[in-house]
């Protein structure tokens, strides 16, 4: 399973014959941007029809492009991969499927750090992608193998892992799967994953 990709698969038949595919998408790199405390890298955001959504990278791209582009292709590259997550998270909110698009503001990160914290306390936890914010949280119960977890949070970084998929669909039936942050929104969405983003903005 790759969740990129079926998710991709998932949006193509959800917008077959709406002209929507053949619109333009664009892509930029906003250095501006105050990421999510849970995400690393550069903040690229995807426009199309009149909305805006990001996801953050380490691979970012600068590209005017459809979301066609992303049908029936392998998306075998971090930096592929990052820009059809970008586009899943915009087409998402153009869709009005998903109401996190960007995300808080700084002075909001301590009560989201608090009430995750809260959230999955004395629980096992396994991060997908580095969240280095919540390793220091999580230390005496952060695990190293999906496993041995109660919960599995997954990042921007985690979710274009390869694997990513593979561990998420061998979970879902025992484990909380929570995909963390803004730029995973679309992903969890379109797959009906728990998503904490509590205080991000459209």
């Amino acid at each position: 399973m790759d969740i990129i990709i079926d998710t991709v698969k998932k949006l193509e038949t959800m917008m077959r014959d709406s002209g929507c595919e053949d619109s333009g998408v664009v892509l930029d790199v906003c250095p501006d941007s105050v990421n999510c405390q849970f995400e690393r890298g550069a903040c690229m955001t995807a426009f199309f029809g009149g909305r805006s959504a990001d996801f953050v990278t380490y691979d970012p791209v600068r590209a005017k492009t459809k979301i066609s582009f992303m049908f029936g292709q392998p998306l075998d590259t971090p930096q592929v991969r990052g820009a059809a997550v970008a586009i899943i998270n915009v087409a998402a909110g153009f869709f009005c499927l998903s109401r996190i698009l960007h995300s808080c503001p700084e002075s909001s990160h301590k009560d989201c750090h608090r009430q995750l914290v809260h959230e999955l306390g004395g629980k096992h936890v396994f991060c997908v992608g580095s969240t280095p914010a919540l390793e220091a949280a999580f230390r005496n119960t952060m695990v190293t193998n999906s496993d041995d977890a109660d919960v599995i949070l997954v990042n921007s970084e985690g979710i274009i892992e390869p694997g990513s998929g593979e561990i998420i669909r061998n979970a879902q039936e025992t484990k909380r799967i929570v995909c963390i942050g803004p730029s995973a929104a679309g992903i969890a969405r379109l797959n009906r994953l728990d998503h904490w983003c509590p205080f991000g903005t459209c």
